[in-house]
């Protein structure tokens, strides 16, 4: 074959492939609203709606190609819709939008790897409930919250680094009710150089980070304030890889954390807190069997901190952490304080510490509290995983001065014998369908369910 017909036709089929990249559709930005269904009356928009119903409450649509809804236009969401992508194919607001549904609507990508998503680059508040993406990803790109309730992710492809992804700083936003499975990368995600304020309230987060690369379920930018409360972050014990809750601050952010109420099982590590991120509350936590890191010397902690900055100040109060292979470990930081009860209790420094620490550790050793850093750190109050709460025995669990004269102290006495959580049985806290919060409250989560349709001939799964 002439090799010139092979390069012109190589040199063809990549000029259809950019000339496809970059089709999109863009409104004029002159005040006008839009909905699928209006773009579906304009010819050059792409969008097509199909001519047989076959569910009986949604109308269903096909994005072929881009659309931007300009600066100036608005962009409202129809209910009841299932709106499928084409292969790389965006919607992308940079006007206003609203994305509120009360009988719900779907967004789904044709293609496994779809390189599809909802792009929002708006600097208003975008309100987004009872929204289901299939391979469809949200990347939040303006300066606008996000106020995101009951909607619903799976199987997010990877294209970007987080099922939900914040690219850039802007005003506090709100997750609540949501539910994130099986995605390649991280759920939630934001990019280092990306503050944003941020709540996460009662959703659920279900075997994310499916790739297995290093990328925990939630991955965040710390920010202020920063409140992650009331979740399940259940990982694959086979991925060795994944974290539950990782939160950095590269950029060296202003930050006030707080982790509380939430059931974390079954990654390779509970909650990581990498880089000087100030202010940081870790408060009655479940963190289960958060040990699948295949080298002790990699991970595998309930609770992780790290700053070799020595910025850091962490109040770690009645969590319950079981099964991993080191209890809490301890890298730097300025002030780490698991328990103190030897102040006033209207000390700032005041904390009852009932923190619970079972069956923590690796190759035949147990480590419920590694202190390696040259502070010296506070853990009175707890309960520790020996027989008898007795100096002797305490000191076997913890690692400290007493192990390294290079590192500091920890002062563990006096120790309790009980705490302020309850005997409920882990099994007892976890009914499909529910997330029972430390003190035995229910918070019922919506169940999704799946369907399956058939479009152009095809069965469709959701």
């Amino acid at each position: 074959m002439d090799k010139r017909f092979v390069f012109l036709t190589l040199m063809a089929a990549l000029a259809c492939q950019i000339a496809h990249a970059v089709d999109t559709y863009t409104t004029k930005g002159d005040g006008t609203t839009y909905s699928i269904q209006t773009l579906a009356e304009i010819h050059e928009s792409g969008v097509i709606a199909y001519d047989i119903d076959v569910d009986e409450w949604r109308t269903e649509y096909e994005l072929q190609k881009s659309i931007t809804i300009a600066a100036g236009d608005k962009f409202v969401m129809d209910d009841a819709l299932v709106v499928f992508f084409n292969k790389d194919v965006c919607l992308t607001i940079e006007g206003e939008a609203n994305f509120k549904c009360d009988e719900g609507s779907i967004f789904e990508a044709f293609d496994e790897i779809s390189g599809s998503s909802v792009r929002l680059k708006c600097n208003t508040t975008t309100e987004m409930s009872t929204c289901k993406f299939y391979n469809v990803g949200v990347e939040v790109m303006g300066e606008g919250a996000i106020n995101m309730y009951n909607c619903y992710f799976e199987n997010h492809d990877g294209l970007t680094a987080a099922a939900l992804y914040f690219i850039s700083n802007g005003a506090p936003s709100i997750i609540q009710y949501c539910e994130f499975h099986s995605c390649q990368k991280a759920a939630i995600g934001s990019a280092a150089n990306a503050s944003r304020p941020m709540t996460i309230k009662y959703s659920i987060f279900n075997m994310n980070s499916a790739a297995n690369g290093n990328i925990p379920q939630i991955n965040i930018t710390a920010a202020n304030p920063l409140v992650v409360d009331d979740n399940t972050v259940e990982g694959n014990p086979e991925n060795t890889m994944v974290g539950g809750i990782g939160i950095s601050n590269f950029m060296g952010y202003d930050a006030d954390i707080t982790i509380k109420n939430c059931r974390i099982k079954d990654n390779r590590y509970g909650i990581g807190i990498v880089g000087p991120a100030a202010k940081i509350r870790i408060e009655n936590n479940l963190l289960i069997d958060n040990c699948h890191e295949t080298n002790p010397m990699n991970g595998g902690s309930g609770v992780s901190l790290y700053d070799p900055y020595q910025q850091t100040e962490a109040m770690i109060t009645g969590n319950h952490i079981k099964g991993s292979l080191w209890g809490i470990t301890v890298i730097g930081c300025k002030d780490v304080n698991l328990g103190r009860i030897d102040v006033p209790q209207t000390d700032e420094h005041y904390n009852p510490g009932e923190n619970i620490f079972l069956n923590n550790g690796n190759n035949g050793e147990l480590y419920d509290l590694y202190n390696n850093s040259a502070n010296t750190v506070y853990a009175q109050g707890n309960r520790w995983n020996v027989s008898e709460q007795t100096q002797e025995q305490i000191e076997t669990v913890i690692y400290h001065k007493h192990d390294n004269s290079s590192l500091g102290e920890v002062i563990y006495w006096p120790a309790a014998t009980t705490t302020n959580i309850g005997d409920m049985s882990e099994e007892e806290r976890s009914v499909e369908g529910n997330c029972y919060d430390l003190q035995g409250r229910k918070v019922t989560k919506q169940l999704k369910t799946k369907g399956i349709y058939i479009v152009n001939g095809k069965k469709v799964v959701r």
